[in-house]
C-alpha cells in the first residue's frame, strides 16, 4: 500500500514530539488509507469505537503512530506490529531498532500527540482543557500532599491551569513507567516553579526522571517524561501520509496557525 519513508535519525536525550489535530481537514482524502494501515486488533477497536463517536480520534491516532514510526524503522507503517507489556503498554515488535526507539502515545478529544526518543522509557500524556472548575475536586484523590499544597497556594483564577500541568506530567510518568496504576499516584510529586515549569521530581529514583509541559493553551495540555536528562525537543505537526511542518515550542500545539505553518515550512 505504502513504502517506508525516508529514515530519520534520533540521538539520545531529544525527543521529537508530533502531533495532529483531528479537525485538520486535510485528512479526510486518506481515510481509506488510515484504515488499511490497521492490524486486525486495531480494526476491531476502531469499529467499536465508530459507535461511541470517538473512532475517528482513534484512527487518526493509529494512523499518525505508524507513520511517524515508519520514518525511524525500515518498515512501512502498515508493517509495523506492536506488543504490549503487562499493563498494555506498547512496544515495538518486529523492527531491528526495536529495543532503541522508545515512543509513546496520548489522543484526546481533537488532538494526538506522539514522542519518540531513543533508549530510554518515555510517556506523554494530552487532556482536553474542559472548562469546568469541579475537576478541581479530583486532586484530593490522585495528587500528594505537597502537590495539593502548592496547587492551593496559587490564586483562584489560576489554580485549573496548574491542575491540568500536575495531571499531564503525573499521568506522563506513570506511562513512562509502564506499570499502570500499580504505581501510586500520592507516593510522587511533581514541582512546578513560579512560571508554571517543572522544576523537580519528587520520587523513586529522582535523579533519572525528567520533565516537560509540551503545550499548555486555551484548549489542551500536554506534557511528557523520561527516564533520563531531556537535552532538546522538536516538534512536528504531521498529516499521516500528507504534509509535515516544523514548529517552535511557542507556535506548537497551535491549532489555527497548523495549516499555515505547513504550506510554509513544510518537510515531507
Amino acid at each position: 500500500m505504502t513504502s517506508a519513508l525516508h529514515k530519520r535519525t534520533l540521538s539520545t536525550g531529544y525527543v521529537d514530539a508530533w502531533f495532529c489535530f483531528t479537525s485538520d481537514p486535510r485528512l479526510t482524502s486518506a481515510q481509506q488509507q488510515y484504515e488499511a494501515m490497521l492490524s486486525p486488533t486495531e480494526l476491531q477497536q476502531y469499529q467499536q469505537l465508530k459507535h461511541a463517536d470517538n473512532g475517528w480520534d482513534y484512527l487518526v491516532s493509529r494512523a499518525l503512530l505508524r507513520t511517524v514510526l515508519a520514518e525511524y524503522c525500515e518498515l512501512a507503517p502498515e508493517e509495523l506490529e506492536f506488543q504490549v507489556n503487562d499493563f498494555g503498554k506498547p512496544e515495538l515488535s518486529n523492527s531491528s531498532l526495536a529495543s532503541v526507539i522508545q515512543f509513546n502515545t496520548a489522543h484526546t478529544s481533537g488532538l494526538t500527540v506522539c514522542v519518540v526518543t531513543r533508549d530510554h522509557a518515555i510517556g506523554v500524556d494530552a487532556e482536553c482543557r474542559a472548562e469546568n472548575p469541579g475537576i478541581l475536586n479530583v486532586a484530593d484523590d490522585y495528587f500528594s500532599s505537597l502537590e495539593l499544597q502548592a496547587l492551593k497556594s496559587r490564586a483562584e483564577s489560576e489554580q485549573l491551569d496548574y491542575f491540568y500541568r500536575y495531571w499531564t506530567l503525573k499521568e506522563a510518568y506513570i506511562k513512562a513507567r509502564g506499570e499502570g496504576l500499580s504505581v501510586p499516584l500520592h507516593d510522587f510529586s511533581v514541582v512546578l516553579g513560579d512560571d508554571g515549569e517543572f522544576v523537580e521530581f519528587v520520587g523513586p529514583q529522582a535523579e533519572s526522571w525528567d520533565f516537560r509541559i509540551l503545550c499548555q493553551n486555551s484548549a489542551y495540555t500536554a506534557a511528557l517524561s523520561m527516564n533520563a536528562q531531556i537535552i532538546g525537543l522538536n516538534y512536528f505537526n504531521s498529516v499521516p501520509l500528507g504534509p509535515q511542518s516544523e514548529h517552535t515550542a511557542a507556535d506548537a500545539f497551535n491549532n489555527l496557525s497548523v495549516v499555515d505553518s505547513a504550506r510554509r515550512n513544510r518537510i515531507g
